[in-house]
């Protein structure tokens, strides 16, 4: 296996650089036709035959037929390295067998991809036959997310501007009904906090003995705990909300701004310079404040003359602006259904790929297949790292929602079972596991949340 491995990376390497070698004197030489092109520009005849000497040259070369080569020895070594692993019993690849997944998720998954790819008809076909269950109306914005690209990829922008301003509207009635949910919260608290004295100051009076008093006393620092508890989750939920909201209506607007320029620049293309001023007039005056700078480069554009203005701002005028519209509109448009940008199956397949050399060399060295999780960390790219974990130094446990890492006077962190451990016999200040800063369990220490 370590054989074809070592031969599927050379090959590899030798097609990268006879596909690069190649392209590299082709467009050498194409440049050089070109020269002399335009230094005959004014006889035709000499023109068309340094272009026809050009093509036959390429075909005298034949640079083509040299790549095609290369890449069929890069597939020839490639497929046996699929059926090589085929033929390999599973003891010899454990990493691969150590955990068993569920087959309902692995469907699932499936599904999901294919839809979000737009094979439609394939992803329903595999979800009659599989029987797999995918969530409520995902295939609904698939489909709609589907036929927005298609017509950008056309170059037609309105229906994706139609999905924008109905989103913007929908974001701008929701942020209005929580305000209005906020100040009818605010005045029902207020309500309760002035019945709730004044029942606690009824209850004292009445009482007479000095234990039920202090049971009292007890019962309502309880209550008022749990309150402010609730009050802090709930100005928590409210805030993430609020910062969501905000983020997605600012990253619309400047997608519905991006949209514009695209047209705009389209029309430019076309050396419209009339209909390329009526459009910027009507549609980047909203902008104004947001994309002065870029507005002020378009603007530009047009003082030029076409072909000057495509050598002057490349990357206005080379399709990527097209390009960047669609993988944003994906970002936007599963930012604002809730839902992952990336395909998970995919990003499982590149995160494994990436860990199987790693894993493949630790299994010979040390067993995995124990237990839930491996005993080393394996490297992975910064786009495979979703969830961020704190390991307690002292009690050597992962964090969870039960037990959350906890940030110290001293910025030291651990666990909270770990502070509960040093508080034990009633007290309510300790010792740094780390240095000699005491801390007050009840002002210093402040729990983090990931």
């Amino acid at each position: 296996m370590e054989i074809l491995i070592e031969e599927l990376k050379t090959t590899h390497q030798k097609t990268l650089q006879e596909t690069d070698t190649q392209l590299r004197f082709t467009l050498e030489s194409l440049e050089s036709a070109v020269e002399f092109v335009s230094a005959m520009s004014e006889d035709e005849e000499m023109m068309f035959q340094i272009l026809n000497e050009w093509k036959d040259s390429l075909h005298e070369e034949k640079r083509d037929i040299t790549i095609k080569k290369s890449q069929k020895d890069y597939h020839r070594v490639l497929s046996k390295v699929g059926k090589h692993l085929v033929s390999l019993p599973s003891n010899e690849i454990p990493f691969l067998t150590s955990k068993k997944l569920e087959r309902e998720l692995i469907d699932q998954l499936i599904a999901e991809h294919l839809y979000r790819i737009g094979d439609f008809e394939l992803a329903d076909q595999f979800v009659q036959d599989s029987g797999s269950k995918i969530p409520e109306g995902f295939r609904g914005l698939m489909v709609q997310m589907h036929q927005i690209l298609n017509q950008l990829d056309q170059r037609d922008i309105s229906s994706a501007l139609n999905w924008v301003h109905q989103t913007l509207q929908l974001r701008e009635k929701d942020s209005v009904k929580e305000k209005e949910v906020k100040k009818k919260l605010i005045q029902e608290t207020s309500k309760n906090e002035k019945e709730i004295k004044m029942e606690k100051e009824i209850e004292i009076k009445k009482e007479e003995q000095k234990e039920k008093e202090i049971e009292i006393e007890i019962e309502i620092e309880k209550d008022e705990e749990q309150d402010e508890k609730e009050k802090g989750k709930g100005k928590e939920n409210s805030q993430k909300n609020n910062t969501q909201q905000k983020q997605i209506i600012k990253r619309t607007h400047s997608f519905e701004f991006k949209l514009h320029k695209a047209l705009y620049l389209n029309i430019l293309l076309k050396n419209e310079i009339k209909e390329a001023i009526k459009y910027s007039q009507k549609w980047f005056k909203k902008f104004a404040l947001t994309h002065m700078k870029e507005i002020k480069q378009l603007a530009g554009c047009l003082v030029y003359s076409n072909d000057f203005a495509k050598r002057r701002f490349p990357e206005l005028f080379d399709g990527s602006v097209w390009l960047q519209l669609h993988s944003e509109f994906i970002e936007i448009y599963c930012l604002v259904a809730e839902i992952p940008s990336h395909s998970p199956l995919e990003l499982l397949c590149q995160a494994g790929e990436s860990a199987v050399s790693v894993l493949k060399k630790v299994s010979g060295l040390i067993p995995i297949n124990t237990g839930d999780e491996l005993p080393m960390e394996i490297p992975v790219a910064n786009n495979f790292k979703f969830h961020s974990s704190f390991i307690c130094p002292v009690s050597k446990e992962r964090s969870t929602q039960k037990n959350p890492p906890v940030l110290l006077k001293c910025g030291h962190v651990i666990s909270k079972s770990s502070m509960k451990t040093l508080l034990e016999n009633g007290k309510t200040k300790f010792k740094c596991p780390y240095c000699p800063v005491i801390t007050n369990s009840q002002i210093d220490c402040i729990e983090i949340k990931f």
